[in-house]
């Protein structure tokens, strides 16, 4: 994935990093590797750290 593309975290100026949780509890999952109408990359968040938990679970048991 291309950096540019990545939607920089509004508090470090950096890509968000996998499991930063946001003012509302959201958990960031992933950039998903499509291109949106706004330039930025599509992001995939969890709704709270057991959401972001099982599913880095459910990864682990797929590969």
């Amino acid at each position: 994935m291309r950096e540019e593309h990545k939607r920089p975290n509004p508090k470090t100026g950096q890509p968000f990093e996998k499991g930063f949780t946001d003012e509302n509890g959201r958990v960031f999952f992933s950039y998903v590797g499509k291109i949106g109408n706004d330039g930025w990359y599509l992001e995939e968040w969890k709704k709270d750290m057991a959401s972001y938990e099982a599913k880095l679970e459910r990864q682990g048991h797929e590969s």
